[in-house]
């Protein structure tokens, strides 16, 4: 084929292709891209399918086509009255589709999914009694705060009552010792107005 042949760069038809630059680097990536896509092409075509791919595309292709009077179960199940795409059972309770097939590709041995089932059920109910455990302990602290909270308010509460009922008292205090200082002085003063006036009777006396 002629794209296949080596370019002749003495020839005319190369000569008058555009020269600018940049542009030959982009026509060799684009030959480049196109000559890989070729060869993944012929190496997917030329690839040998692998046992298990092979199976599988049996297997796919045996589901796919119904089951005809070859098979003896069907053979069978027609016998007793059976017809194709009617439910199981003698009223038509049970299934209409055959129960899946389903394969194992790994190489765990059996129980193994139910055993990771469990492990996960078993790691997700931790993890949620230990988000239950958090949420606990959260309002467990809050209600300790709100507590503390009360009891200081209640405490500067009792504090200013307190300093309250000391000044009141401080105050009767002041009162009481004003009151009885007024007494003695009152007393002092009736003392010495009685004794002046003793004085004067007996000075009257004498005169």
């Amino acid at each position: 084929m002629e794209g296949d042949e080596e370019e002749d760069y003495m020839s005319d038809l190369f000569i008058k292709q555009d020269v600018r630059p940049g542009l030959p680097m982009v026509r060799r990536v684009k030959e480049s891209i196109q000559k890989e896509e070729k060869q993944k092409e012929a190496n997917e075509k030329n690839r040998q399918k692998s046992i298990k791919e092979e199976e599988k595309e049996r297997r796919d292709l045996v589901l796919k086509s119904a089951l005809g009077n070859e098979n003896k179960g069907f053979a069978l199940l027609q016998k007793m009255g059976y017809k194709s795409g009617q439910a199981l059972g003698k009223s038509g309770e049970g299934i209409v589709e055959p129960i899946p097939l389903n394969i194992k590709t790994g190489r765990s041995g059996l129980g193994h999914d139910e055993l990771k089932k469990r492990k996960a059920e078993e790691k997700l109910e931790n993890y949620r009694q230990k988000l239950h455990m958090k949420k606990q302990a959260n309002e467990q602290a809050a209600d300790q705060f709100r507590i503390r909270f009360k009891t200081k308010q209640e405490e500067r509460k009792m504090e200013g009552d307190l300093r309250k009922s000391q000044r009141a008292c401080q105050q009767l205090d002041m009162q009481k010792t004003l009151k009885i200082y007024l007494q003695t002085a009152l007393e002092t003063v009736l003392q010495i107005m009685t004794k002046a006036s003793l004085k004067e009777g007996v000075l009257d006396e004498y005169v």
